[in-house]
């Protein structure tokens, strides 16, 4: 809806800037909530742009979507989070506040951010739940989120017609209609990879070893860190809690940003805070910790290569298809199943288009198109439709995806066989 809006009162062109602005601002707030952890400004400027450049938070500064926003509300909520739990007397019911809408919010616009603050808000209650102050912090947030949580229900139920929206109820049918085999492969294709995913710690290393020092370093210094807990239980529980999450390759690896976010700040803020490397032990310790963050950087670095050839391709492939869409200049476009729609882009707020999913559909819709007296109709399908399936439940993608009715039309059309990219399609004209 923001690309949307900006598109229709400015340029298409600023649309590209949206992410990237809001990638640079969840730079800033995270050398902000680093220095909040006692690491100092400097130190601050070097983590964060590592955790943005060589970690799989880079990814969203690629992506055309609400994944650097929701980024931000995440971030936004753990700054406010802090400055609240170092308050030891005092509530600030406007900082709880905020941190109850912008948790609301993400829940609304990704429900994987969301689940990760509750993990950390878990976590940090185990540990301080005998703290008074802690308590009623937790519990006013709670309230604040409750209440504007129950608003968007509301809105949600107007709208769609179930209380969760679209994002959360999507979320709930994916994970009830999975068998317990599908839940083991998922998990292992999320984490370790498979033919249709990278795995997010071949993609990315440096996760598993700031993990690992995290923990040998938590041992050391006999302390802990909910952000370092929670992260790792994020990451290692959301290809269960969110199955499906619309991305092959390493592009899907966008949805454990959040997780990531919560583990590099609390293992960067454990390895790096009142570090001493005047003894032996200390100073052996951190060359084996810069070997392998050297090692892991290198892998960060071509993943994020990769996620460029592939955005790249993806980008040129949707403009010639943009392109071809103008010159056949239809007045409505009509897609065989949900196959056809990924790659519209910019057409969607050009053209008006339904999909359809049976014949009998085709003919409900034929008839409201002769009313109207649209004359020039594109028709679209994808011949064998070959989106990687294993990133759609099965159901959905039978039902929704795999449609393949040959269409009949009416005697009163003219049509004429096209070409889109690896699309076929049907323009449709009507005789006068």
């Amino acid at each position: 809806m923001l690309h949307a809006l900006i598109g229709k009162l400015f340029s298409f062109n600023l649309v590209l800037y949206i992410p990237i602005f809001f990638f640079l601002l969840n730079f800033i707030i995270s050398i902000k909530i680093l220095q909040l952890f006692g690491l100092n400004f400097q130190k601050s400027i070097y983590l964060s742009l590592y955790i943005h450049f060589l970690t799989p938070i880079f990814l969203s500064s690629l992506d055309y979507s609400e994944v650097t926003l929701t980024n931000t509300f995440l971030l936004l909520t753990l700054f406010y989070y802090e400055k609240q739990k170092r308050n030891k007397v005092d509530i600030n019911l406007f900082q709880n506040l905020l941190c109850g809408l912008l948790i609301a919010v993400t829940f609304q616009l990704r429900p994987e951010v969301t689940i990760s603050v509750i993990i950390l808000f878990f976590v940090g209650f185990l540990f301080n739940f005998k703290q008074f102050s802690s308590l009623r912090m937790y519990v006013s947030i709670g309230f604040f989120f409750l209440i504007f949580t129950i608003g968007a229900c509301y809105l949600n139920y107007t709208i769609y017609h179930h209380p969760l929206g679209m994002r959360g109820l999507n979320t709930i049918q994916d994970s009830q209609i999975l068998m317990l085999n599908q839940y083991i492969q998922n998990w292992i294709s999320d984490i370790w990879g498979s033919d249709f995913k990278i795995g997010i710690i071949k993609a990315y290393p440096i996760l598993f070893f700031l993990a690992l020092f995290g923990i040998f370093r938590s041992g050391i210094t006999k302390t802990y860190n909910h952000y370092l807990i929670s992260g790792i239980t994020f990451l290692l529980l959301l290809p269960i809690l969110s199955p499906y999450r619309a991305g092959v390759d390493i592009m899907g690896l966008r949805y454990y940003e959040s997780g990531v976010y919560l583990l590099s700040f609390g293992s960067l803020a454990i390895i790096f805070k009142d570090l001493n490397i005047t003894s032996r032990i200390s100073k052996i310790y951190l060359v084996v910790l810069i070997l392998f963050v050297l090692v892991s950087s290198y892998f960060g670095y071509k993943s994020n290569l990769r996620a460029i050839k592939h955005w790249a391709g993806a980008a040129k492939v949707s403009n010639d298809f943009s392109e071809r869409i103008t010159q056949l200049n239809p007045e409505i476009i009509i897609h065989r199943g949900l196959s056809t729609t990924y790659l519209m882009g910019v057409s969607y707020l050009k053209v008006p288009q339904i999909v359809i999913y049976s014949q009998k559909d085709w003919d409900d819709v034929e008839k409201t198109l002769v009313n109207r007296k649209l004359k020039r109709v594109l028709f679209l399908y994808w011949e064998g439709n070959h989106l990687v399936n294993d990133e759609f439940p099965s159901k959905i993608w039978k039902s929704t995806f795999d449609i393949n009715f040959n269409l009949q039309t009416n005697r009163f059309w003219m049509r004429k066989e096209v070409s889109l990219i690896h699309f076929k399609g049907l323009l449709l004209e009507q005789e006068l």
